[in-house]
């Protein structure tokens, strides 16, 4: 007789007798958000190639409008106690921070939201490509209309480095695109996983006798 199964896990067989629904149902679902993270990087980056930008399309417009443009200003708001060059750098350090910090959390939960997560900040990232980029011209419409606010206008004039606007923004847009694809590429392969291995439950402890 072959070995009998240990209660409470499944054995291979009975895995790949389940029906099909039940194990390609769960990639489905893993996909849909990591499909959206392709779409939302690929429209970023499409729009920010170019300067000025193109008008964006809906999907990444109103995650600019509603996700990336308020985690900015909170930035500004939570760096204010340290000095002003903090309160300049905490808008944009900000919006690619916050998914990160949600990554790190997700991998300590070993959760598959960590791919999306990093995702989303080669997608903040590389929104960051035009407003680097405009630090010399500063023909940008920014909040409230005032030309000396500009962000990185004002670090790069601190740091008297603003001949580096160009060379910043690119790397802002190559490193945010390679750190979004990372995080899609890593998505896939963990819900890919996921799908071929059997599942494995351990059985619950019994609690001693009184």
């Amino acid at each position: 007789m072959p070995p009998s199964t240990p209660p409470g896990t499944f054995s291979r067989t009975s895995f790949e007798s389940q029906d099909p629904v039940e194990r390609w149902l769960p990639f489905a679902v893993r996909l849909i958000p990591l499909t959206l993270c392709a779409l939302l990087l690929w429209q970023a980056a499409d729009t920010t190639w170019s300067f000025p930008p193109r008008r964006s399309p809906f999907l990444y417009g109103q995650w600019y409008v509603w996700i990336i443009t308020p985690l900015h200003e909170a930035g500004h708001l939570l760096f204010a106690p340290f000095g002003r060059i903090f309160t300049i750098a905490g808008g944009s350090f900000w919006q690619v921070a916050i998914p990160l910090i949600m990554a790190i959390v997700a991998v300590r939960q070993r959760s598959y939201w960590t791919s999306v997560y990093v995702a989303l900040a080669g997608v903040h990232l590389v929104a960051l490509n035009p407003y680097i980029y405009d630090a010399p011209y500063r023909s940008l419409p920014l909040l409230g209309g005032r030309k000396e606010g500009h962000d990185w206008y004002n670090l790069l004039i601190h740091w008297q480095n603003l001949d580096a606007a160009e060379d910043l923004a690119m790397a802002a847009y190559i490193v945010g695109i390679l750190i979004g694809v990372a995080g899609i590429i890593g998505g896939i392969v963990h819900a890919t996983l996921k799908m071929v291995r059997p599942p494995v439950i351990q059985p619950p402890t019994r609690r001693p006798n009184r």
